[in-house]
């Protein structure tokens, strides 16, 4: 009768060897590439989702769009999420028991709100560059892919200060 072939065990690692330390480093070094990319393409979703609602509610009539027009529709994309919000606290309405049951959505959603506002009314909000036609027309032809982004030119567009001058000097 032939001899069983030896199975080679896996051997414990003593967890304060210096074996186990390189594993942990080694899985903890994964996990940090991990959450990176994951990080990397939350961002990158996050500015498709927004190019796309502005090439989805852009007028097809219109070749290039003036500051005016162009604040209209930042502040239309202010207020998208109005009616989540409407439908949201409806629910909360309903009965006479105080529902939590959404209240992460909502908050999430009016943090957002107003980060957004307050990046419109100072520094600028980055937007596309809709006051270039060319880059209009190749705008409306972008197929969401998030691979095409940097051929996309975002500027930041904030909402236009009052034109009222103010005389300083004393005569």
């Amino acid at each position: 009768m032939p001899k069983a072939p030896k199975q080679k065990s896996k051997s414990l690692i003593h967890p304060n060897s210096r074996k186990a330390l390189q594993l942990a480093r080694s899985t903890h070094k994964h996990h940090k590439k991990l959450d990176k990319i994951k990080e990397k393409a939350s961002k990158l979703d996050g500015v498709v989702k927004k190019l796309l609602w502005f090439q989805e509610n852009m007028d097809d009539q219109i070749t290039y769009y003036d500051r005016p027009i162009l604040e209209d529709l930042v502040e239309r994309y202010l207020q998208r999420f109005t009616d989540e919000l409407e439908q949201i606290s409806i629910i909360q309405n309903v009965g006479c028991r105080n529902s939590t049951q959404h209240h992460a959505r909502e908050r999430a959603i009016t943090i957002a709100q107003e980060h957004e506002a307050m990046l419109f009314n100072s520094a600028g909000i980055e937007i596309p560059d809709l006051l270039n036609a060319e880059f209009v027309r190749k705008f409306k032809t972008w197929n969401g892919e998030a691979k095409s982004l940097p051929k996309l030119k975002l500027i930041k567009f904030a909402k236009a200060k009052s034109n009222t001058i103010v005389n300083t000097s004393r005569s």
